[in-house]
């Protein structure tokens, strides 16, 4: 066969282009256990923490309040979006809950169900990525976290419905504060029973020893607030370490689209982080 110029040149841009392709495209699928480090980029908090991205499921905050909390995400340049999945009764505004009357572990309500359903296929139609958190820190009045069987209940509840939608799941935020590890342990491996999702434990700032768990994938950090790139840096290093998982940055910022935040997601990526969750550039 003879070699033009031409041919050899169109060769190359086509080699050229399947490289880049396979470096920068998004994950297409949402039943992909892991997503690249290109798509797992979220925002966690606006507004000094005056606005909380997860609580936008709320079926109490109108659908003026999700566009609007929904697209300050898509303008931080998120491709992932953090969710209450299925209860928050508590934990900052708005009541998320797939139950009659908000009582956890009453009725399932349908139609609670299909507007939260309603809003995830938004967001999945525009190609992002939705990652489930099951627990909320400050319902402790509301759930029995002792109740193990319960909690089981509720997971299966959420996982029936709503796991089509769903790249990953998170146990619960700051879970270290209601639940044990061996808690984590067991419901991490009730899960992987039902999904074969990815499955991370996210704790309060500094923690990381739930996530040591065999059942746990992955670890989601919470670094605490106003700390120096450096440290995030050296800190994601360190955990990458001692866990022999994949770490994301998750909480570091208080206003995700700020520079602070920005300058500390970067950390995160330079320091092995697989994503981040509070703003980077």
């Amino acid at each position: 066969m003879k070699v033009t110029k031409a041919s050899l040149v169109m060769s190359v841009c086509l080699l050229i282009g399947c490289f880049g392709c396979s470096i920068i495209k998004p994950n297409p699928d949402p039943e992909k256990p892991d997503l690249t480090i290109q798509d797992h980029r979220a925002s966690f908090l606006f507004d000094k923490a005056g606005t909380r991205v997860m609580n936008i499921l709320a079926h109490n905050l109108d659908d003026n309040h999700f566009n609007n909390v929904y697209n300050k995400c898509k303008a931080n340049g998120d491709k992932v979006i953090y969710l209450y999945v299925g209860y928050n009764n508590g934990d900052g505004p708005g009541t998320t809950s797939i139950y009659v009357d908000d009582k956890f572990g009453n009725t399932i309500d349908e139609n609670k169900v299909n507007s939260m359903k309603n809003r995830m296929k938004k967001i999945r139609d525009d190609k992002l990525y939705i990652v489930g958190w099951l627990f909320a820190d400050d319902n402790t009045k509301k759930v029995n976290f002792k109740d193990t069987a319960a909690l089981k209940n509720y997971i299966k509840a959420v996982v029936d419905r709503f796991d089509s939608y769903i790249s990953e799941y998170v146990i619960g935020i700051e879970v270290d504060e209601y639940l044990s590890s061996a808690q984590v342990n067991e419901l991490a491996a009730y899960i992987k029973g039902l999904t074969n999702k990815s499955i991370a434990s996210h704790q309060v700032p500094g923690k990381y020893n739930y996530s040591t768990s065999g059942n746990i994938s992955k670890h989601y950090h919470q670094y605490g607030f106003n700390k120096s790139t450096s440290y995030i840096e050296s800190e994601t290093k360190k955990i990458i370490a001692a866990l022999g998982k994949l770490v994301i940055g998750a909480e570091y910022d208080m206003s995700s689209d700020s520079s602070g935040a920005k300058a500390r997601g970067d950390a995160v990526i330079r320091g092995g982080g697989s994503g981040t969750g509070n703003g980077r550039n």
